[in-house]
C-alpha cells in the first residue's frame, strides 16, 4: 500500500475493490488473506477520515453561505 497520506480517496476506495475481490477468491491463503485485510482495514479507516474532512468541508461552506445571505438581505 502507498503511504496513507499520499493517496487519495478514489485510489484507496479502487484499492479496496481489488482486496474485496481477492478477499472473496476461494483460493486464497490464510497468510495473504489476512495481510489483504490489515491494508483493507488501514484503508478502509483513511477513507473514512477523508469523508469526514469533506463534510466538515461542506458544513463550513454551507454556513458561510447562508451567513452571507442573511448579512445582506
Amino acid at each position: 500500500m502507498k503511504k496513507a497520506q499520499s493517496i487519495n480517496f478514489t485510489q484507496a476506495l479502487k484499492r479496496l475493490e481489488e482486496i474485496v475481490e481477492k478477499l472473496e477468491s476461494p483460493n486464497l491463503d490464510l497468510e495473504e488473506g489476512l495481510t489483504l485485510l490489515e491494508e483493507g482495514v488501514k484503508l478502509h479507516k483513511l477513507c473514512r477520515e477523508k469523508l469526514t474532512q469533506a463534510n466538515a468541508k461542506i458544513s463550513t461552506i454551507l454556513k458561510e453561505s447562508k451567513g452571507g445571505e442573511s448579512q445582506d438581505g
